[in-house]
């Protein structure tokens, strides 16, 4: 077997990084690497291929088909409501559900900023509340007798014991997380610059399953809809998390973001000053515990300094790191690098 080369990340200044892209190479060297539909840990393999199958899901059908007809999937199925489009294949082996996220190059670009826009929280089914466009785009395509539903409760009922995987970016992870806990057999879902869908109660539906949400440096989609009590989504991130830094290495955890360190900075700043008040008006020597105080300040500034360069290629958000051609890039480059 000839050495995999690592791949080089693409200049969104040199070409268009926005999906679908028809010049990318989908799957490459797969059958250096099968999938390994049986492992519900995380596994490199797995994130790079779902990573594949969720940007694949962004092309024509007519694209998609032949791509997977080349790795082996001669089992296609396209499933597509108004805005939201969905792509099933499927072997003797295993199952794959690949949800499209929001396309911006499509005429239904309007109706699918809408659904993601639409976040008034609504209650599902089986628990919990969730966020009602995305849960409406799902809709689209779930019931009915030609239905996704009854396609894969059929898919399943042929097969039980195959393993399903399910699998989105963006707007495709939140409705491939709204799929996955309607459908107890599924094996897995791997979730890439997924927004956040519902609350914590929502979120124990999921509870000893196999999620894995695998977020990209500085893109900005996963921290929303955003955590802030005045508008009480209580939306809550699911599944486990692994995070991929600007340099390509996958992590466990997030680095600090430069806003929530700015207000961690601001509250220790605003302690600072209370405590300063407080010693001017009820200490003699104020003075002296201020002086104490300043010097500290001025030692652990060039420690905060020191600290945040160490990860400031980690700092701030980017649309470009939203898109999925850098998920499949940077996990082709740590699965080789393993």
């Amino acid at each position: 077997m000839k050495k995999n080369k690592l791949k080089e990340l693409p200049n969104p200044k040199k070409r268009n990084i926005i999906p679908p892209d028809m010049d990318y190479l989908y799957f490459e060297n797969s059958r250096d690497f099968p999938l390994e539909p049986e492992n519900i840990d995380y596994s490199p393999v797995n994130a790079w291929w779902f990573a594949e199958c969720a940007f694949l899901a962004y092309t024509h059908p007519g694209f998609a088909r032949m791509a997977y007809k080349l790795i082996g999937f001669d089992n296609f199925k396209f499933f597509h409501g108004v805005g939201t489009e969905c792509m099933v294949v499927w072997s003797s082996q295993v199952v794959i559900v690949a949800f499209r996220g929001t396309e911006l190059k499509s005429r239904s670009v309007l109706h699918e900023i809408n659904t993601d826009l639409n976040t008034k929280p609504v209650p599902f089914e089986l628990g919990g509340r969730v966020h009602k466009g995305f849960l409406k785009g799902l809709e689209e395509i779930w019931g009915g007798p030609a239905g996704l539903q009854i396609f894969l409760k059929n898919l399943i009922n042929k097969s039980p014991e195959r393993p399903l995987w399910i699998t989105g970016h963006s707007l495709g992870g939140a409705l491939a997380a709204l799929s996955f806990a309607r459908l107890p057999e599924a094996k897995g879902l791997y979730l890439y610059g997924a927004p956040r869908v519902g609350d914590k109660n929502f979120l124990a539906l999921f509870e000893e399953r196999s999620v894995w949400r695998i977020e990209n440096a500085r893109d900005p989609v996963p921290l929303v809809p955003p955590d802030i009590p005045k508008l009480k989504f209580n939306f809550r991130d699911l599944g486990t998390l692994k995070f991929i830094n600007q340099d390509g290495e996958v992590h466990d955890r997030r680095p600090i973001f430069v806003l929530e360190a700015k207000a961690m900075i601001d509250s220790k700043i605003r302690e600072v000053n209370k405590s300063m008040a407080s010693a001017r008006l009820k200490r003699k020597d104020s003075k002296k515990a201020i002086e104490r105080i300043r010097k500290q300040l001025e030692i652990n500034k060039k420690e905060w300094k020191k600290h945040f360069d160490s990860f400031y290629k980690d700092f701030g958000l980017s649309a470009d790191d939203h898109q999925p051609i850098f998920y499949v890039t940077k996990l082709w480059n740590a699965l080789i690098g393993d």
